[in-house]
């Protein structure tokens, strides 16, 4: 009798038989990986945001394709590894509760009617099986995660592959490559293996054994599971998709990455733009109030590097020395269609005395007259105009310096960058 009661007290800390073998792992990878996977969607914002201003308009939204599927895959990453410890932390609660209190739930001392008695006890079952569906559960989550970001990841490879072919085209060969067609090439690409799925799956019963129409449907989409696609490789889909249903498993797949998509697009425009989100309705608009605001963006000791755009700005808003050193970065989307139009075939000293004619300079409202240099923004390692400005005979107080943008650029206007003397 007592070697049964000590056999029973022993199986009670033991681990449920059913318990999923990988669960040591699956603690170890997502403990190991959730902090990286933390980190990496803010290093993303860090590189594209540093990225961007270096390439002309289509190469930054090419760029931008890159950045959201790498950060959508990161975020996806993230998320699993948080949610997949809370719910092995869960799962190890049951274990230590279940051995505490072998016998399970006592439904008599919760001080409930007989009818929710009744209830809650039908759905929860025996306390093992509450454990089992924990642990489950948590696996399920764990592998989903990972499959669909591996799935991103690809994307992210295929892409980024696509856009230095691309910049290799246009660099040698002075073809422009367009976002436009990175999806039309995506799409072109897609489009036989749907055809292929959608033909097999309404006709595949009816088609004649080895004539021209299975031969032609076999090869396709045997050629396209070469190249990673199908369901075979990717098992732990494959059998969530058999065992909760395909379009239920299709359904949950489209919302993750529409949710991913949405929150890594989300987080970078709330980076260049805080003022997005908030409740900032009732306040003025800097763009309405003319020269009656101040942007730290044009002030060396308060810009952010990252998340502000390149525009003209001085050292700091209060001058103490007798110069204003005033820095134009190179922008390539606006500058280089300048000298395009103006001065196509012009050598390094008269395209600097173009770029210098396009970014006209101002002070307090009267033209004066400076001679940029070839310089570099020593923060951001990018090109730029420099030019000192002598502000010793200014009057004390409130001074402007208006950096004029090309007529031919489409862009937020002349910069204005208010200073105190």
């Amino acid at each position: 009798m007592q070697d049964h009661d000590d056999d029973r007290k022993a199986s009670a800390f033991q681990l449920p038989r059913e318990t999923t073998p990988t669960w040591e792992v699956e603690l170890l990878i997502s403990g190991v990986a959730v902090f990286a996977m933390l980190q990496l969607p803010n290093w993303l914002d860090t590189v594209v945001l540093d990225w961007s201003p270096r390439f002309i308009d289509r190469w930054a939204r090419l760029l931008w394709l890159v950045y959201l599927y790498a950060k959508s895959a990161a975020l996806i990453l993230a998320v699993t590894f948080v949610i997949h410890l809370l719910m092995r932390a869960r799962w190890i609660a049951l274990v230590g509760m279940h051995s505490i209190y072998p016998k399970g739930v006592d439904w008599n001392r919760l001080g409930i009617g007989p009818n929710a008695r009744e209830i809650e006890s039908q759905r929860m079952g025996q306390m093992s099986d509450s454990i089992e569906r924990a642990d489950n559960r948590a696996t399920m989550v764990f592998a989903l995660g990972v499959v669909l970001a591996s799935i991103l990841f690809l994307i992210t490879i295929g892409v980024a592959v696509l856009l230095g072919g691309a910049l290799w085209i246009d660099t040698h060969y002075g073809v422009p490559i367009d976002i436009g067609w990175v999806v039309w090439g995506f799409s072109l690409l897609i489009l036989p293996y749907a055809f292929a799925m959608m033909v097999d799956r309404n006709f595949g019963e009816k088609m004649q054994p080895g004539g021209i129409v299975q031969r032609v449907v076999r090869a396709i989409l045997r050629g396209y599971a070469r190249v990673g696609m199908g369901m075979a490789n990717n098992p732990a889909l494959a059998m969530l998709s058999s065992h909760h249903g395909r379009r239920r498993t299709i359904l949950m797949t489209f919302t993750i990455f529409m949710l991913a998509v949405l929150a890594a697009s989300s987080s970078l425009f709330y980076a260049r733009d805080p003022d997005l989100f908030g409740s900032y309705a009732r306040f003025p608009d800097a763009d309405e109030v003319g020269a009656r605001s101040v942007d730290p963006a044009n002030y060396d000791d308060r810009r952010d590097i990252q998340r502000d755009q390149p525009v003209p700005y001085i050292q700091s808003a209060v001058i103490v020395g007798p110069y204003v050193q005033l820095v134009v970065p190179y922008v390539p989307d606006r500058d280089t269609k300048i000298l395009d139009a103006t001065c196509a075939n012009a050598d390094d000293l008269a395209t600097l005395d173009c770029l210098q004619r396009a970014h006209r300079v101002s002070l307090d409202g009267k033209p004066i007259p400076v001679q940029f240099d070839v310089g570099q923004d020593a923060r951001t390692n990018r090109p730029a105009l420099v030019t000192m400005i002598d502000v010793r005979d200014l009057t004390r107080g409130r001074h402007e310096i208006k950096v004029a943008e090309p007529p031919t650029h489409k862009g937020p206007g002349d910069s204005r960058i208010p200073f105190w003397r």
